[in-house]
């Protein structure tokens, strides 16, 4: 469906709650310059993003030619999942146990401003196998507009169930040369935009105290918790309790 300046891929739902997970620096930075940070997408760890670039194009005499997609090698994007307290994405994006998880909900990706060619695209799993198929089932989809590869992922990665928001630089005349600007920030509104904030599971009471302070102290009324993952409260849920009979031999 589509909003003013971004594109939403149609299997993802306007209503729909989004999580990103980052280090402490990062949620800081976010909150006291107000910005999403959105990097290259040919700087992200994965070697593999934007897979087509791996394939050549064939010349007439058969020799295999490798460029680089000019779309890819403009657009800047930023990595979302719809896993909420994931201990695989905590153990992955918060090693030092400080980490922090913010949600928004889709359609808030509306309120982002400076917006001019954006897609929030939910990300297609392939392996080596499906890979064409993956491709077309992408290019066949309007709703991905531009994004093609850059919405593919390998299937070792399908635990991330990742969403990207995508923003071609090419119709942003004033960064100037946006093939050499690796980040670009996009100002938000974080009260408008986060809808809570979640602290390591494995954080020190200090630490989240600290935070929740902080966190007050620049005015975000959204919730503001530690994560329960490893809180043992089986009983408390379920209300399931242990019986111990004698078994007659």
């Amino acid at each position: 469906m589509c909003r003013e300046r971004i594109v939403y891929s149609n299997n993802i739902n306007i209503n729909d709650h989004l999580f990103r997970y980052m280090s402490l620096a990062q949620f800081i930075s976010i909150i006291e310059n107000q910005k999403l940070y959105l990097k290259k997408v040919k700087l992200w760890d994965d070697p593999w993003e934007a897979p087509d670039d791996q394939l050549p194009l064939m010349e007439k005499d058969g020799k295999p030619i490798f460029t680089e997609s000019l779309l890819a090698s403009s657009t800047v994007g930023q990595c979302w999942t719809y896993e909420k307290d994931s201990d695989a994405m905590w153990r992955i994006y918060s090693p030092d146990r400080q980490g922090v998880m913010i949600e928004t909900i889709a359609k808030n990706f509306s309120f982002i401003q400076d917006l001019k060619h954006a897609s929030l695209a939910k990300v297609i799993y392939y392996n080596k196998n499906n890979y064409i198929e993956k491709r077309y089932e992408i290019a066949d989809n309007r709703s991905y507009t531009f994004a093609g590869d850059m919405a593919l992922k390998r299937e070792a990665f399908k635990h991330e169930n990742e969403v990207r928001l995508l923003v071609c630089l090419q119709s942003y005349h004033e960064l100037g040369d946006v093939w050499e600007i690796p980040v670009v920030g996009f100002n938000i509104d974080p009260k408008q935009f986060i809808l809570s904030v979640t602290f390591d599971p494995r954080a020190e009471d200090w630490f989240v105290e600290t935070m929740k302070k902080y966190c007050m102290s620049k005015q975000l009324s959204c919730s503001t918790e530690k994560s329960t993952l490893y809180t043992k409260d089986l009983f408390e849920s379920t209300s399931i309790i242990r019986k111990y009979e004698v078994v007659k031999k």
